[in-house]
């Protein structure tokens, strides 16, 4: 983060993301891979669901560390910011140029009145490698530019894909393993392509905040409610994250420590 908070703040509104480095140093970077690689044994890519993310105290403390929170109140201008149960950690997942689901289409116009403020943040366990990748890419202000006028358009952007993605405003996202980018909610990104193999798997930890605003809140879960049964091809699968998410309840669905830090940090955690 810069040394200036507020120019942060300002930098997340022009850009469209900010860069809190060293959230995890040297040592805490390779016990995350650690767990990371432990929970996420199988081959391809994989996530974790929540209640696993959350039972491990090492992983879910990353989310309520002093350093993020108080860069996410700084960000959002919230004191009191909202926690989703959006929490997880994945292994080699990479996903093309997309704003997240939940933030277009035609139910989604709501993400661009002028008090909705929503940030996605990702903490990346590897080096952002222009050759072997480890983050992300994004098109610079892209949360400003509503491709149809009103944040109407598809999930998967094919046009603006081929037109800005592949533009000047295209950057690779400057990470180091241990720093978490923080992206403005209708940022178009995609995962930071693999030129040349390097012998590692990817790690990332992902989990949302916003502000207290309970139709807002509620339309984000209710989203994801509706996102976690998917069709494709005339078949219907169950996300098991997704629907996990949707059936949490706060406080019971959380550990007793988690729900003791947030409410030490002023940290709300919103369910449906």
């Amino acid at each position: 983060m810069t040394a200036d908070p507020s120019a942060s703040a300002e930098e997340l509104a022009r850009r469209g993301y900010v860069i809190l480095r060293g959230i995890l140093d040297a040592g805490e970077v390779a016990r995350a891979r650690d767990l990371c690689a432990g929970y996420l044994a199988g081959s391809g890519s994989q996530e974790m669901l929540t209640s696993a993310f959350l039972a491990d105290e090492f992983l879910a403390g990353i989310v309520l560390r002093e350093r993020v929170v108080s860069a996410v109140r700084e960000l959002l201008g919230e004191e009191h910011p909202v926690l989703y149960p959006n929490c997880t950690a994945r292994k080699n997942v990479y996903v093309p140029w997309h704003v997240d689901a939940t933030f277009v289409g035609p139910t989604a116009g709501y993400v661009w009145e002028p008090g909705f403020a929503h940030v996605q943040c990702g903490l990346y366990l590897q080096d952002n490698d222009p050759v072997a990748g480890g983050g992300i890419d994004a098109v610079r202000a892209s949360h400003l530019m509503s491709f149809d006028g009103y944040g109407t358009t598809e999930p998967e952007f094919d046009i603006a894909a081929r037109t800005v993605g592949e533009s000047d405003l295209r950057e690779r996202v400057d990470t180091r393993a241990g720093d978490v980018v923080v992206w403005n909610a209708r940022l178009m990104h995609t995962s930071t392509p693999v030129l040349r193999e390097a012998g590692r798997e990817k790690f990332g930890v992902f989990f949302s905040y916003a502000r207290p605003h309970v139709r807002d809140n509620h339309r984000f879960l209710s989203q994801i409610a509706v996102d976690s049964m998917r069709t494709m091809n005339g078949v219907s699968r169950l996300i098991p994250r997704l629907a996990e998410i949707a059936r949490m309840r706060y406080p019971e669905s959380f550990p007793a420590w988690f729900a003791k830090e947030a409410a030490d940090a002023a940290v709300q955690i919103a369910t449906l």
